[in-house]
């Protein structure tokens, strides 16, 4: 017989084997669980040996994911209220900017000023406005509207 052969039935053997030892097959599922390391891999574990040698420590295990995840989920959403915090900031920042750049324009009343605002909200609140002053001038819009 060669070594190649003997090998297999060794490996064979040593697999019909562990199919008639509990203790294997529940080592093997407690292996799996710890490999994959998921709150549902060890309540697989728990359910299919309740009375397994790693029962306890797949319970901590399964609490420890547990709070881990609620923790992230908090966090997900406190980074998210966070960002639709900062957007509104921003928007809110970008409307007052308008209404100051708008104010400086027309207050000055020249077609540098209205140029200079369209240049800077070229799709501003008061872009339209600016535009028939400018008209209103004798001046088309400069580079703001290229």
């Amino acid at each position: 017989m060669t070594r190649s052969r003997k090998l297999l039935l060794v490996i064979i053997a040593l697999a019909v084997l562990a199919d008639f030892l509990p203790v294997t097959r529940e080592e093997f599922s407690w292996w799996w669980a710890e490999m994959h390391d998921h709150s549902t891999n060890y309540q697989k574990y728990i359910s299919v040996w309740p009375n397994g040698r790693h029962v306890a420590q797949a319970r901590i295990l399964i609490e420890e994911r547990e709070r881990s995840e609620a923790t992230r989920a908090q966090i997900r959403q406190a980074t998210q209220t966070k960002f639709e915090t900062d957007t509104a900031y921003r928007r809110e920042q970008r409307a007052r900017k308008d209404n100051f750049f708008w104010k400086q324009a027309s207050t000055a009343n020249t077609v540098e000023s209205y140029n200079d605002y369209l240049r800077e909200f070229p799709q501003g609140k008061y872009s339209a406005q600016a535009r028939q002053n400018l008209q209103a001038l004798g001046k088309p819009p400069g580079d703001a509207n290229k």
